[in-house]
């Protein structure tokens, strides 16, 4: 979704991948929903649930045999993907650890840690603290599909709303900021709320339920959907900005997702350490904030709407 695109339509490539990642989302909600329709609060998920997932990875497994090397995709304007037919484990090591002394990763680790770290809190402190069990599975349809709706937005931005490129990416990172600081401030109110009517609910909510009783962290729930999607597809378009050639965006694109899955572990076991639910918002807001400007200074420093240059520099 990076590397075989042309320049000007990365976005675009980014948000037909994520529509399609999200889409098993969307199922992977509905399947326990449906299956666990008239279960209770106790009850686990059943035998079918689990079933149905392998099934699908069983055969995404399949498919991913039919993909085409690298070396053999060819763009429309005649340019290959990767002039590189093939590598080796030696040096592909070296080039990765050259990339914690890369300043253009270096700048993109506090994006990367936190576009999973906020995982825990939206999934454990919001769906998990304040929903049933049918209504998760409900409300994650909905995070899922906004995530679908959010990818097709800021692709656009991003390939279409200007000229230069490098304002596209301006633009684009300013227009996630505010939104996603917009959504923050929602998930604050949010959790003063719960948090001060935490002794007095006397059950979890259920989608049946009237009102705005259900009807505002439902909505939170899903914003928090819209901001995953963008701001990571926001990311992995700045990442697609660096360079053309798959080989060399292989690498930013591993380093990206090893530095994600790292917060995600960590913040697996700060909700297992029974850190407070505000706590753990305040610091998810730290640092998606601080992903903004050090994205936007990368921007300005290294994305040129000269496309040859852009190559040149990212392989030196």
């Amino acid at each position: 979704m990076t590397s075989y695109p042309p320049s000007n339509r990365k976005g675009t490539y980014i948000s037909i991948f994520w529509s399609i990642f999200n889409m098993g989302g969307v199922i992977g909600g509905l399947i326990p929903f449906i299956l666990n329709y008239h279960r209770s609060e106790a009850a686990s998920v059943n035998d079918g649930t689990y079933i149905a997932f392998m099934c699908f990875m069983s055969l995404g497994a399949l498919l991913s045999l039919a993909i085409l090397p690298a070396s053999k995709v060819v763009r429309n304007d005649g340019t290959k993907c990767s002039s590189i037919m093939y590598s080796n484990v030696s040096t592909e090591c070296f080039e990765i650890l050259k990339l914690f002394l890369n300043w253009k990763m270096l700048l993109i680790v506090p994006a990367a840690w936190s576009s999973n770290f906020f995982y825990t809190y939206q999934f454990n402190n919001v769906n998990g603290a304040l929903f049933n069990l049918r209504t998760r599975g409900l409300n994650n349809v909905f995070y899922w599909g906004a995530q679908m709706l959010g990818s097709v937005g800021i692709g656009y931005i991003m390939d279409l709303s200007f000229k230069s490129r490098r304002k596209r990416g301006i633009v684009g990172i300013s227009l996630v900021a505010l939104l996603g600081s917009a959504i923050w401030v929602g998930g604050l109110i949010n959790q003063i709320k719960s948090s001060s009517d935490n002794n007095s609910l006397p059950e979890k909510l259920d989608f049946k339920d009237s009102g705005s009783r259900f009807a505002g962290p439902f909505v939170l729930y899903f914003c928090f959907g819209l901001l995953d999607a963008i701001f990571q597809s926001m990311v992995y378009w700045v990442i697609g900005a660096l360079a053309d050639d798959s080989e060399i965006l292989s690498r930013y694109t591993g380093f990206y997702k090893g530095i994600q899955s790292a917060g995600a572990a960590v913040a697996w076991q700060v909700d297992a350490h029974k850190v407070p639910p505000m706590s753990q918002l305040i610091v998810n807001w730290i640092l998606t904030s601080i992903s903004y400007p050090l994205l936007l200074t990368l921007v300005i420093l290294a994305v040129k709407d000269d496309n040859k240059n852009e190559n040149n520099n990212a392989q030196k």
